[in-house]
């Protein structure tokens, strides 16, 4: 009898915190990167073929 209102208690805890369902936006896949070469990630978070001249340093950018 306890589990079943401890698992109640968490259930509603659960649904009383829902906000909506986001869905997480895809990223874009017309930049195709062979999987065979050396790849990295760009400022926005899409995959780019690795250039080491065009490295994102986000903390020597902030100043760190």
């Amino acid at each position: 009898m306890k589990f079943t209102v401890a698992a109640l208690f968490a259930i509603l805890a659960s649904a009383s915190a829902y906000e909506g369902f986001h869905v997480v936006k895809r990223q874009s896949q017309s930049l195709v990167t062979d999987v065979s070469q050396a790849a990295m990630t760009d400022r926005s978070g899409n995959v780019v073929p690795f250039d080491s001249k065009n490295v994102y340093q986000d903390a020597k950018e902030r100043g760190l």
